[in-house]
């Protein structure tokens, strides 16, 4: 029986299937808990926490390019997955300013994404979310925070999976928890 986490670009109609590979890369707790807490985790992202009235009043005022930025193709770029510590997924924090994100293969390939303007790649979640969501300047200390989990066989992505996928599927994420033989 083969596990897939499905995610579902909120702007685009992409996305990606990662499947267990069972392949141990990265050092994590005895438990495999993760510090801190996934909720905890996407708070400290986003900074602070607005409501639909908030996000409602930012988009009249959003200077696209200086609030998130607006890449229409992948700029050329020095990197490769030897940058980086574990195979994953990996906001380009600088040059991209985490619209663009690479992902290095357990071979060492490196493959770039972007984002759709105005979504920023989350490095909690490993996927494009809203940029009001999405913090830049601390995606980099996040890196080992769900890439240690990818290739780790009987881990959930994140920590109680089933109901972070339930909450993210009601906050309109697009999230989706995929398992068992037939499933898309």
């Amino acid at each position: 029986m083969c596990q897939r986490l499905i995610f579902l670009l909120p702007v685009a109609s992409l996305c990606f299937s990662l499947t267990n590979a069972g392949i141990v890369r990265a050092k994590r707790g005895a438990n495999g808990d993760q510090t801190p807490q996934v909720w905890d985790a996407l708070a400290a992202l986003k900074g602070n926490t607005l409501t639909v009235k908030h996000i409602q009043d930012l988009y009249p005022n959003v200077v696209p390019g200086t609030d998130y930025p607006i890449f229409f193709e992948i700029p050329k770029r020095n990197i490769d997955c030897a940058s980086f510590k574990q195979p994953g997924f990996y906001a380009d924090v600088e040059v991209g300013r985490c619209q663009i994100f690479d992902r290095c293969d357990i071979n060492g390939n490196l493959y770039s994404y972007l984002c759709p303007n105005m979504t920023l790649f989350n490095q909690i979640t490993l996927v494009c979310d809203w940029w009001y969501n999405v913090d830049c300047s601390k995606e980099r200390a996040l890196y080992d925070y769900s890439n240690s989990r990818l290739f780790q066989k009987g881990l959930h992505l994140l920590d109680e999976q089933d109901q972070v996928a339930a909450l993210l599927i009601l906050a309109g994420t697009g999230a989706v928890k995929v398992s068992g033989p037939g499933a898309r």
